[in-house]
């Protein structure tokens, strides 16, 4: 039996607990603990030559080409591949009991994508590369520090690349009420592409690692409230 039927498979009770606590608890520590240590600078330090005042892997083909671009076409073409599924549902009837499945993926995957490279745009944090500290014109300041006056925005935070890894995440919504085991695997499938993705940036100088961290957690709210307003099958949450 390649898929059970939703509307059988009462979810359980305390799926809001399991779901939205880890993200309250994410933004706390990264709120009051993360942000008390050096972690970021001391991470992108690693790749950072202050001799030249350069990141040296900033234009590496292998993290540019490959792990830039190439896994972000990749991630794109996964989310078209579930949109054109979608439209021969109504053809081919072996898809009809996933057709909705199929769009909700779709849709989740460019809205939280979208919601992140949004508030990156209005960032007012730059990127490791253009700040005063690594060779650029841009102020290093905390998180929810108030910028310098004068300042220019950055347009850094969260990370917009690494979000597209994350973007995976929403085929465990999508399924994990029909194909547990598959909806488990995207999961953590999601979770790891997107620290790949964002920890190449990190070499690269694109980013710290809390750009990262935080570009995961805002993709995770927005599959977690798109899945309440508009769930991708009938559940009982």
């Amino acid at each position: 039996m390649p898929f059970m039927k939703p509307n059988l498979l009462p979810s359980p009770q305390n799926f809001w607990l399991k779901h939205l606590l880890p993200a309250v608890i994410f933004a706390v520590l990264m709120m009051f603990v993360y942000t008390q240590t050096s972690w970021d600078v001391d991470l992108s330090n690693l790749f950072y030559n202050a001799q030249t005042h350069t990141f040296p892997l900033r234009r590496n083909a292998f993290l540019s080409q490959f792990m830039h671009t190439g896994l972000k076409w990749l991630v794109v073409g996964i989310a078209l591949t579930s949109l054109a599924l979608w439209g021969m549902s109504y053809r081919f009837s072996k898809l009809q009991p996933v057709r909705k499945p199929l769009l909700w993926t779709f849709i989740a995957m460019v809205a939280s994508t979208s919601i992140v490279a949004a508030i990156k745009h209005k960032s007012m944090h730059g990127c490791p590369w253009d700040l005063l500290a690594y060779g650029g014109e841009l102020p290093l300041f905390g998180l929810f520090e108030t910028p310098p006056i004068g300042a220019e925005a950055g347009g850094c935070f969260p990370a917009g690349h690494p979000s597209a890894g994350y973007a995976l995440m929403a085929f465990y919504f999508a399924y994990r009420g029909i194909k547990p085991r598959f909806a488990a695997t995207m999961l953590w499938s999601g979770i790891i592409m997107g620290l790949i993705m964002g920890w190449a940036q990190v070499m690269r100088g694109a980013h710290f690692l809390s750009h990262i961290l935080w570009s995961g957690w805002v993709v995770w709210l927005v599959l977690l409230m798109l899945y309440w307003a508009w769930p991708p099958y009938k559940t009982n949450t």
